[in-house]
């Protein structure tokens, strides 16, 4: 017969005349246990990546990269193919993609803007003083937004917010019904999260491998209101990111595009314009005038006509002027000077 003893204490017991070691089942690992592993590992890795590392974005395993960041750490640069973008501490981003400054550009456009400027292709755009998209943040706050460590991959909605990789996963406890695993093989731990992101119609399923205290690749599936999968994979260790060898300031290249956007700038400000009077129109038109100027080189003007308002400007590079006539009850046109 075995005496009840407490849990903590090893028991013997004789059975067919085997004297056995009984000891305390191991206890089983509770959601919010894996979690708190998480989001150890997420403060781990990231402390790992900023003394240099790279995230590298694929759609499958294997299979082309479709992203691939790299942090230098001991010259504060960042490389990001994904715009492309250089983001060097002290200086500023230099961008090749045109994501935020040719939005609204055909690529005939942005041709001729490089013209402009002597050049037969877009170049790098150094905007200084502003690291990432967002002219507010330091390089510092960059970082903690902009750079791939796990912590990012994990919550998805922190990039609205800085990172915060000491709760990078406690946003699956949201969940009622999430699902919260993890499997030990030699001396990698997987762990796999599924829950629906909170307030929105969308499944999110998420792999993660640590090695050796840090996260080194992991899987991100979304479906839903929203379709999406990729594979992420991290490296620690000293990186080199190189500045372009040359570029133009944001100014000078919002100075080329807003002389090839002159007509389409200048056309879509006069189709815009209400007004069933002369005067209307020309309140209008004022009032509309700050607005479209605001954050360009090449100013849009204004002058009064016995009929109504001619909106327009003049190209700094070839010195012709365009313009477009709003008259009340008339279809917009273009003068010819």
């Amino acid at each position: 017969m075995i005496s009840a003893i407490p849990d903590t204490r090893c028991v013997k017991a004789v059975v067919a005349g085997v004297v056995l070691a009984l000891v305390p089942a191991p206890a089983i690992a509770t959601p919010s246990d894996v979690i708190a592993e998480i989001n150890a590992l997420c403060v781990s890795s990231r402390e790992a990546i900023l003394q240099g590392g790279t995230a590298t974005i694929r759609l499958r395993e294997g299979g082309r990269t479709i992203q691939e960041q790299r942090y230098d750490a001991s010259h504060g640069r960042v490389s990001d193919t994904g715009w492309p973008s250089v983001t060097a501490k002290g200086i500023g981003t230099y961008d090749r993609s045109g994501f935020v400054l040719d939005g609204r550009l055909r690529r005939s456009q942005v041709t001729q803007a490089a013209k402009y400027l002597g050049l037969k292709t877009r170049p790098w755009v150094l905007t200084r003083k502003q690291y990432g998209v967002i002219a507010d943040k330091t390089f510092d706050t960059f970082l903690r937004s902009d750079l791939l460590a796990p912590d990012r991959y994990i919550d998805l909605d922190s990039t609205m917010v800085p990172a915060q990789p000491d709760r990078c996963a406690s946003h699956v406890l949201n969940d009622a019904k999430a699902t919260v695993s993890s499997a030990t093989d030699g001396t990698k731990t997987t762990y796999t999260l599924g829950y629906r992101l909170t307030g929105e119609k969308i499944r999110v399923r998420t792999t993660l491998v640590a090695q050796d205290g840090r996260f080194v690749n992991g899987t991100l599936q979304m479906s839903g209101a929203t379709d999406l999968k990729n594979v992420i994979a991290w490296t620690y260790g000293p990186q080199r990111v190189r500045i372009p060898r040359s570029s133009v300031s944001q100014r000078s290249w919002i100075k080329a595009t807003d002389a090839s956007a002159l007509k389409m700038d200048l056309r879509y400000l006069a189709g815009s314009i209400p007004g069933k009077t002369v005067g209307a129109v020309r309140k209008a038109a004022r009032r509309a005038l700050p607005v479209a100027n605001r954050g360009h080189v090449v100013q849009l003007k204004a002058r009064d006509t016995a009929a109504g308002i001619v909106l327009y400007g003049r190209n700094p590079y070839t010195k012709a002027v365009v313009a477009f006539e709003v008259r009340p009850g008339h279809p917009v046109r273009r003068l010819f000077t």
